[in-house]
């Protein structure tokens, strides 16, 4: 049986069923209290392009660990022990969360609303494709928990990130051989801007080109991968680094072989710049995928 038929035969049972319409109810009211945090994830998405990026990745991350995870769907639209576990602490997150707000004034207890819409997602994925489902849910719900942590700090780690980009990146192109000056200028709005000096030609060190996108994207893809191969935190740590470090050296790669190449792509700059981005990207992500041991066959069903 296919999958659309089993989940759509499990849902004309449910929809005779009382149960069904309860649990329907219970997740209605998760989803309009996380509405708003909802709402906010999608309008940061549309604006910044590096999240919506790096949500296609592990969407496409968690295409491939249902391809070749042995994943075993069975018991569809059902409240198992494991739904019900997490329903029962998104909705107690929810609660604390709530309480937190009222009696304690920091801007840290909003963060409790991050696990608790994490819960409700993997709770209702675990509803609709059953108990087998347990260990892809729990490595996608982690992940993604921490995709909207990092997301909040986007903005602060910004000017940073350039900083490294720009003296990193001007660092490698003098060992080319390169003539390199690294300053900043104010624009015409005030702003100041950070501009890496090469060959007497200025480029901008904008915040597309900081990184935050391919180090993100690769340190959440090493922590799906150690979550999921269930490693230790020590191994769980190093696997994190891993991924920082080759994120942050493929940026500075990407920066070097812009500028190399913009002298003699000038009338062709912004596809230039848009292949090199491109091919970077993708390419320290494979590499990551195979170094940290993602699954590119078929393995044994461990659901657990």
């Amino acid at each position: 049986m296919t999958l659309r038929k089993q989940l759509l035969g499990s849902l004309q049972k449910g929809l005779r069923k009382r149960d069904f319409w309860l649990h329907c109810l219970l997740f209605s009211l998760l989803g309009f209290a996380l509405w708003p945090l909802t709402l906010w994830f999608a309008q940061t998405a549309h604006e910044q392009s590096r999240i919506f990026h790096a949500m296609l990745v592990l969407g496409l991350a968690s295409v491939f660990l249902v391809r070749f995870g042995g994943v075993d769907v069975k018991n569809t639209f059902e409240l198992g022990p494991a739904a019900r576990r997490a329903l029962y602490l998104s909705y107690g997150l929810l609660i604390l969360n709530y309480a937190a707000t009222i009696f304690i004034e920091s801007p840290l207890t909003s963060l409790l609303i991050l696990p608790a819409y994490c819960a409700g997602l993997a709770a209702l994925v675990r509803f609709v494709f059953g108990e087998g489902t347990r260990r892809l849910t729990r490595t996608v719900a982690t992940t993604f928990c921490a995709f909207l942590l990092i997301s909040i700090w986007m903005e602060p780690l910004d000017w940073p990130l350039r900083q490294l980009a720009g003296k990193w990146s001007g660092y490698l192109l003098g060992l080319l051989g390169q003539s390199v000056e690294l300053g900043l200028i104010n624009k015409e709005n005030g702003l100041p801007a950070l501009i890496l000096l090469v060959n007497e030609h200025p480029f901008h060190v904008a915040a597309e080109c900081n990184g935050f996108g391919v180090i993100m994207t690769s340190l959440l893809l090493a922590l799906l991968l150690g979550v999921y191969r269930r490693l230790n935190y020590f191994d769980l740590v190093l696997n994190i680094v891993a991924g920082l470090i080759m994120g942050f050296a493929f940026n500075i790669l990407r920066i070097v072989i812009i500028v190399l190449l913009a002298p003699s792509l000038m009338d062709h700059y912004m596809l230039m710049h848009e292949i090199a981005g491109g091919i970077t990207y993708w390419a320290c992500l494979i590499l990551l995928w195979i170094f940290l041991n993602g699954p590119t066959e078929t393995e044994s069903k461990k659901n657990s």
